[in-house]
């Protein structure tokens, strides 16, 4: 193993010689003249330190003199961010955003690149790039189809992040005193569908976009109508939108995507519906069995009469009971017609929002909710923008056209 360690830091070095040459006197022949202001000046030659990929190198750079100060135009022509190529730059967003820590990204870096890249440049680097990551998601062009989409799927939630004290001032927590310890952050995601040999839905293979933000419905609102019309929704012969029943959800959708399909998580509303089955039996066992005969009825468009029967069951119990009881189905009579779950699955809906459930997991809590974490909301934003770019499959698209060409 030491003889490979050996063979590859001197090929590395071997190699960074070789660019070092080509950049210092190949290069600046080769490319096109810099634009420079009329009263620019050449003032001398600057040595400068590059970390690339194989490697550190000293590139030499003309320095140029004006009224605006002083510049290498040959740093902008090779998209030159601190002291890191562009293709440094992508392992280091890379890692930063898929790696636990910052530190662990360091160590990433070290064993798989052989770079010596300290752990405090990488969220400095994460936190330039990911300006550009954003703007260019939301800019980037539609998918181009030759044929409409059959069911297109919009699913949202919202998760929380643990964040520093001053993060969290005036945000109203469930702490016993009010305070938070977390901050909400929302994220949707959009994806097309086909079906498998048995004629069940399924996601198809990485068609799911996913988007996060710190900032209100109205901001979700607007990042999920303008991914959704990227991926085809303009065409889309159907609309699905998957929710866990929540109002913020339901009033996004009447502003945004008023023709989509509405349909409540079926395992939402099935927790809600164990709610009710507990309140209606105080016997473990007899709410246990009313709840698995009734969760069976929901998924077969049974809803009408599971009100009617909790209703009538209510009418006997005490009324701080009743009460409980007449709160919770109003969660069911406000969202009955999108609990019509046989009928959902007849068209071949999906009934389950585990797309969105499953990015609050790996997106957003495999990287920000570990043990000790507290992030500014800054930082956190930036390291989501680039999982929400890498889970998106467009990572690479990204640096193709802007880390490539910076």
């Amino acid at each position: 193993m030491w003889f490979e360690q050996t063979l590859r830091a001197a090929s590395q070095k071997d190699t960074a010689a070789v660019l070092e040459g080509f950049l210092n006197h190949e290069l600046p022949q080769l490319l096109p003249p810099a634009q420079r202001c009329e009263d620019e000046h050449f003032h001398s030659w600057r040595p400068r330190k590059v970390v690339t990929l194989v490697g550190p190198i000293t590139l030499r750079r003309p320095y140029y003199v004006g009224s605006k100060g002083g510049r290498c135009p040959l740093d902008e022509q090779l998209g030159l961010h601190d002291q890191y190529t562009p293709a440094v730059a992508q392992l280091m967003c890379w890692s930063g955003a898929m790696d636990p820590s910052f530190d662990q990204a360091s160590q990433t870096l070290q064993r798989f690149a052989g770079l010596e890249i300290p752990s405090r440049q990488i969220p400095r680097i994460v936190r330039y790039y990911a300006t550009h990551a954003a703007a260019w998601m939301k800019d980037r062009p539609a998918v181009q189809r030759q044929s409409p989409i059959p069911i297109l799927n919009i699913q949202a939630d919202m998760t929380g992040i643990p964040m520093c004290p001053k993060e969290l001032v005036s945000i109203r927590g469930k702490q016993p005193d009010g305070s938070a310890k977390t901050r909400q952050i929302e994220i949707g995601c959009v994806f097309t569908q086909s079906y498998d040999d048995k004629g069940q839905p399924q996601r198809d293979p990485s068609s799911a976009t996913y988007v996060s933000t710190f900032g209100d419905v109205c901001d979700l609102s607007t990042m999920l109508y303008n991914e959704a019309l990227k991926i085809g929704y303009a065409t889309a012969r159907t609309t699905v939108f998957l929710g866990d029943g929540a109002e913020w959800i339901w009033n996004m959708v009447e502003d945004r995507f008023r023709d989509a399909v509405q349909i409540v998580d079926f395992y939402h509303a099935c927790e809600h519906l164990h709610d009710l089955c507990l309140l209606l039996e105080p016997d473990e066992l007899r709410a246990k069995a009313l709840f698995k005969a009734w969760r069976r009825r929901l998924k077969r468009n049974g809803l009408p009469r599971i009100i009617d029967e909790a209703s009538q069951r209510a009418a006997a119990l005490a009324r701080v009971r009743r009460l409980e009881v007449t709160d919770q189905l109003k969660y069911f009579q406000k969202n009955a017609s999108r609990m019509t779950y046989r009928t959902f699955l007849r068209k071949g809906y999906f009934i389950g929002s585990g797309a969105v459930e499953g990015a609050c997991r790996h997106i957003v809590a495999q990287r920000t909710k570990l043990s000790g974490m507290r992030w500014l909301r800054t930082g956190a934003a930036d390291v989501l923008t680039f999982r929400c770019l890498i889970k998106s499959n467009l990572f690479d698209a990204y640096c193709n056209s802007f880390l490539k060409a910076a």
